[in-house]
């Protein structure tokens, strides 16, 4: 969760060292080694870099003042939930968050107790040390969105934000009912998302990249076993032995049982991590020679941009842990 050296020990090989025995103890238990960093000019940031952690995608802060109103539409309402009215309808939430965020990726895996089971977490309460309050908005009496909203010393953010259909004007009132507490609002969101479109819509400024955001950088540990996840099954690549190529490393990505032939995919390694966090357009980066295919076909590069095809992020501040 944190690396840190003392001065007096930087640049001395102790954060690498910690980071190699990382990626070898958790080789066996995961399949990405992901971090938080912001500050890409800085010292913290190139180190992750250096021991082989790629961006994968930007996260902006989005802030809004109290002062902001918001008169939501005639067909809706929004109301606050108590925590235990709201924990009980886990499954509905569920539904919602499937239907906004089905095609996106960037958060963990999700079930349909997966609110209430972290609201039972102490230890994941202790660490976020945030008290949250929920919203609900209804369309003509139906739930088509929520809102949780963490409040800690006196600065108030948005937890997580979900709707139907990625409805914009069902995320707007939440947003706007949650200003209505009279505190001004954080958000932390990718560009082109829900949540950024909301906060535009209502008249946040969008920060430079410089000041305000951060970064997710991964680590593939298991490139085989994330292929297996992350892989559309695609009839092309059937009977293909994938393999794969970088400067630092080489492996296996599909192995069918009988392989007709064997193409390789020779890239960089950030350029790995973004293809397996489906963070790369394959199909582009081959014309652009940013890619090379060894053992291919014409038809080969159609069949991986398929199997491979770009995903939206989606990253809520109540996953951080």
């Amino acid at each position: 969760h944190r690396v840190g050296v003392g001065e007096a020990y930087r640049a001395l090989g102790v954060g690498s060292g910690m980071q190699a025995r990382a990626k070898s103890f958790l080789v066996e238990r995961g399949d990405v080694l992901l971090v938080y960093r912001g500050a890409e000019r800085s010292p913290g940031y190139r180190f992750y870099e250096k021991n082989g952690l790629h961006d994968v995608t930007c996260i902006r802060a989005f802030s809004l003042g109290s002062g902001s109103t918001v008169v939501p539409s005639a067909d809706m309402e929004v109301a606050w939930l108590s925590p235990s009215d709201f924990l009980a309808q886990g499954p509905q939430w569920h539904t919602i968050f499937s239907d906004c965020f089905g095609a996106h990726a960037g958060y963990p895996v999700r079930s349909a107790d997966y609110l209430s089971d972290l609201a039972l977490t102490g230890l994941w309460r202790q660490a976020m040390q945030y008290d949250f309050s929920y919203l609900v908005v209804s369309r003509r009496g139906v739930p088509v969105g929520y809102a949780l909203i963490g409040d800690r010393t006196g600065n108030t953010f948005l937890m997580e934000l979900a709707a139907m259909g990625a409805q914009l004007d069902a995320a707007v009132a939440l947003i706007g009912a949650a200003l209505r507490k009279g505190q001004p609002l954080t958000a932390h969101a990718q560009d082109g998302s829900l949540v950024a479109g909301a906060f535009t819509a209502l008249g946040a400024g969008t920060p430079p990249r410089e000041r305000g955001c951060s970064s997710i950088m991964v680590h593939v540990l298991n490139p085989e076993s994330t292929a297996r996840n992350v892989l559309s099954k695609v009839p092309g690549l059937r009977d293909i032995e994938l393999r794969f190529w970088t400067p630092e490393r080489d492996g296996v990505l599909q192995r069918p049982q009988h392989a007709a032939r064997t193409v390789t995919i020779e890239l960089k390694e950030h350029m790995f991590s973004r293809l397996l966090m489906r963070r790369l357009d394959i199909a582009a980066a081959v014309a652009e020679e940013r890619i090379t295919l060894h053992g291919a076909r014409p038809d080969d590069v159609q069949a991986l941009a398929e199997a491979l095809s770009p995903a939206p992020w989606t990253t809520c501040r109540l996953d951080y842990l």
